[in-house]
């Protein structure tokens, strides 16, 4: 590995500790880098919850734009969703296995299927409404009977 990628690495590291993300009630991380293939199908395709996948390139100056505002739209649900980045140099097949042409890509899975994708840097509150229907909130619980 190249040590500009190990400085990526390590500097992307120290910002995610810093973002203050806690553990989720069922302690799993909400945020987090997709390491092998057999990670991705425990953590996303397996996931009790819908998973974001941001497909990114250490290269792609959008990518670079668009995490954290995407982190910090996904950190807003409380655990309702997580967020998982793959790194499409280092899993080729997966972003070929789900058709991503260009960079950032990002695809909701739930339940182990694609529910909703969306291409491009956007803006925060684009993120917040795509990622609404793509995951509706259950309604507030009514307090009066």
């Amino acid at each position: 590995m190249s040590s500009y990628r190990r400085l990526f690495r390590a500097k992307r590291l120290i910002n995610l500790m810093k973002a203050n993300r806690g553990m989720t009630s069922t302690g799993k991380q909400p945020i987090f880098d997709v390491e092998t293939r057999k990670d991705f199908e425990q953590r996303v395709i397996n996931s009790d919850r819908p998973v974001v996948v941001d497909f990114h390139a250490s290269w792609c100056c959008p990518c670079k734009a668009l995490a954290p505002r995407l982190e910090n739209v996904v950190s807003e649900q409380e655990g309702r969703v997580r967020l998982a980045r793959v790194d499409i140099d280092e899993h080729g097949e997966l972003a070929m296995d789900y058709n991503v042409g260009s960079v950032p890509s990002l695809v909701v899975i739930s339940n182990g299927k694609v529910v909703n994708r969306m291409v491009g840097l956007q803006t925060s509150e684009y993120l917040r409404k795509w990622l609404h229907k793509a995951v509706p909130h259950p309604p507030p619980e009514d307090t009066e009977h």
